[in-house]
């Protein structure tokens, strides 16, 4: 009996657990789950269909920023356009201009300020979708991330239930061992307690891997992505464009 008690003294100590790192009689404490498995599965199916809206959400953004960057160029350069073609008439108000070279300038001049008109009208419409598609792309940030931030929480609350099944069952196939080994008195009955530990172990380390496996990949943090509207100057930074005002008609250059 002495020798026996010396063995399972001499096992327990070693702590030789299969698949395991916990202490033979250590138990952490576990957090009492507040989150079943079938709620944490609608979890991660809101965070998939708020991953979906997100990446639409992106897609059109960055569409909305370039069609909004080259709707400015287009409606920057037709307001230059348009404004050389005003600073011409009034420097050609002159006795040396012709009606015929006074006639060029102001045709020229009325169809600067038609493509630029148009380009206005574009230029305000992109702008508007633009903000709307930031907007849009906002809130499927904001989603994504609540959705993200549940899932994780409530993944992290399983896992823990998991790890502490698992250390209980290794817990007590201790107990169990210890018990059976402290009134085995043959070689047999120390092989059958000891296969025991190691059959109840084994099955903890399957249950406690099929049970994180059915939660599924870790989710990736999703990140705001920078979206800036691009261009060779500051002009984005400057006060928008006047339209230019008409000039009076000048008088008639005398022959």
């Amino acid at each position: 009996m002495k020798r026996n008690k010396i063995v399972t003294a001499t096992l327990l100590s070693a702590g030789l657990i299969l698949g395991t790192t916990s202490a033979a009689f250590a138990v952490d404490p576990t957090p009492t789950a507040t989150v079943t498995t079938a709620n944490y599965n609608s979890q991660v199916a809101a965070y998939n269909s708020s991953l979906i809206a997100f990446d639409s959400a992106t897609a059109t953004f960055k569409l909305q920023v370039a069609t909004y960057a080259t709707a400015f160029q287009v409606y920057k350069t037709s307001y230059n356009t348009a404004l050389q073609t005003y600073k011409a008439i009034l420097k050609a108000n002159s006795p040396a201009t012709t009606a015929a070279q006074y006639a060029v300038l102001v045709t020229a001049y009325n169809t600067a300020m038609t493509a630029f008109t148009t380009a206005t009208v574009t230029y305000k419409a992109a702008l508007s979708v633009y903000q709307g598609a930031g907007v849009t792309y906002k809130s499927a940030f904001q989603s994504i991330s609540q959705a993200y931030k549940a899932v994780s929480e409530s993944r992290e609350q399983l896992k823990k239930s998991i790890n502490g099944a698992f250390d209980t069952a290794v817990h007590n196939a201790n107990v169990a061992f210890a018990n059976a080994m402290s009134t085995a008195t043959t070689d047999a009955q120390k092989t059958a307690a000891t296969n025991a530990r190691q059959n109840a172990i084994a099955a903890a380390v399957v249950a406690r891997k099929a049970g994180i496996d059915a939660l599924g990949v870790k989710l990736v943090k999703p990140v705001k992505a920078e979206i800036k509207v691009s261009s060779n100057d500051d002009s984005f930074k400057a006060d928008r464009p006047v339209r230019p005002i008409r000039p009076a008609h000048p008088e008639k250059p005398k022959k």
